[in-house]
């Protein structure tokens, strides 16, 4: 049986996001517990203490995956910001796509080239590679502001292995189902009708008409190849890397639901990425698609108007499931082990985490997973920042409070994923173009885990 079933556990700080919106892994590494044995914060990371931060000097290399116009805003922001505060501390991004990132990582790391900071999500695998310190320590260190109770439950735990803290979490982020409305009332149905998977399919087959389609499978880039059904499969108890026989039945139902969706969606949707999804979605091509938190900053410099006609639900409930659930994450900070810039690190860390930069953050991407930052100023620089769909940003923010509530769950982390999303991308391909059929779909992608799994343990 899969894990993670229990409800993710920040509903009331997220409801009262709600109330305010309304008013206004390869071979080769170290494992997790060899990862930072002994790990020690710089003796002068403490609140700066001996540092002087006017003087210091640094060259930070910063990985960061957002790759939405909103996102790389915000981070050059940051930069301008840190080198008001810091004269000669240098922030270099290194703009990797979520999709590169963690192969690009693996040859740095392994090659000794190593930066100072990456964004993260699953931090997983970059922790099997050894890759990363444990901030444990710079947590416990005397004098130090940031504390691990400043941030929302759930949060700090996705961060977490065997004991030890990865990343700093700066978000909260869900994937969900994102809906035009107004395509889905057009075809005689209401946001309420979709409870069931057969709900999602009746309605992909009545918006698709007059040259539009009712759903969009981003197919071509296998991160999110695997992303859409791993979503959807929470909803039916399900999660992908699980091979056991007891969940091979669950397997075979969700595989099939993309398989009855496949009429429904336009043929390029078998070469997209996430950018394509988006922009067809934003140009009203297709009326529903996976996506999460993340949405408005996507869409937004695409068509802004999408935003105001768009609502966001948990994937609906499977055959064998017995809830919608919406698996639940957070994008974080982390340290890389072998930085060279410990100090300098830690302190950008803090600020990325503070009430000036974080309430910029969410007012971005949504969701914050810090209990100090304030909701008024999230509310008022989103204001700013999508003039043209504050209303559609504002009811988005309520569903996405409401769904992570009712239907939030943490979110798995799953060893070798990158490596099986490759397998679960191929096998999908061939099914939606009729090259195989369920079972032998099913069969293929058990075999491709499997031995991901086998060369873990």
């Amino acid at each position: 049986m899969r894990r993670g079933k229990k409800r993710f556990g920040f509903g009331a700080a997220v409801v009262a996001l709600s109330l305010l919106a309304s008013g206004c892994g390869t071979s080769g590494g170290k494992n997790a517990a060899e990862n930072g044995k002994n790990s020690q914060p710089p003796s002068t990371a403490a609140s700066g203490g001996a540092i002087d931060w006017n003087t210091v000097k640094a060259d930070i290399r910063f990985v960061y995956p957002g790759t939405s116009e909103a996102e790389k805003e915000l981070a050059e922001q940051f930069k301008a910001r840190m080198k008001e505060k810091y004269p000669n501390v240098n922030i270099e991004y290194m703009y990797l796509s979520w999709a590169d990132m963690e192969k690009k990582l693996s040859v740095m790391l392994n090659s000794g080239d190593v930066p100072d900071l990456t964004q993260t999500q699953d931090i997983t695998n970059l922790v099997r590679l050894n890759g990363l310190e444990d901030l444990t320590p710079y947590f416990e260190q005397e004098g130090e502001h940031l504390k691990k109770d400043d941030f929302l439950p759930g949060t700090m735990e996705y961060a977490q292995e065997d004991g030890k803290l990865y990343a700093v979490p700066n978000l909260a982020n869900s994937f969900t189902m994102i809906v035009n409305e107004k395509m889905l009332n057009e075809a005689g149905m209401k946001l309420e009708d979709l409870q069931t998977w057969e709900d999602v399919e009746k309605a992909a087959k009545a918006m698709t008409k007059d040259g539009k389609y009712g759903f969009g499978y981003p197919l071509g880039t296998a991160r999110f190849a695997f992303r859409v059904p791993f979503t959807a499969a929470y909803s039916n108890n399900l999660l992908l890397s699980d091979t056991s026989a007891e969940s091979k039945n669950r397997y075979l139902e969700t595989l099939q639901h993309f398989k009855n969706l496949e009429p429904y969606q336009p043929k390029a949707h078998l070469t997209w990425g996430y950018p394509e999804m988006f922009r067809a979605y934003s140009n009203g091509e297709v009326g529903m698609i996976t996506a999460g938190t993340f949405f408005t900053a996507n869409v937004y410099s695409i068509n802004p108007d999408i935003v105001n006609v768009s609502r966001t639900i948990a994937y609906p409930k499977g055959p064998s499931g017995t809830s919608a659930k919406a698996p639940v994450s957070n994008v974080g900070i982390a340290m890389f082990k072998d930085s060279k810039n410990k100090e300098v690190a830690w302190r950008l860390i803090q600020e990325w985490s503070s009430q000036e930069f974080n309430s910029t953050a969410a007012s971005v991407v949504n969701v914050t997973a810090i209990k100090s930052t304030s909701l008024d100023e999230i509310i008022k620089k989103s204001e700013k920042i999508y003039p043209k769909a504050i209303e559609g940003h504002k009811t988005m923010l309520n569903d996405f409070s409401k769904l992570l509530d009712e239907s939030g769950v943490p979110m798995d982390k799953i060893p070798g994923q990158s490596e099986m999303e490759v397998i679960v991308q191929e096998q999908m391909a061939k099914l939606l173009n009729d090259k195989v059929t369920v079972e032998e779909a099913y069969a293929s992608i058990k075999d491709g885990i499997d031995k991901i799994k086998a060369k873990l343990e």
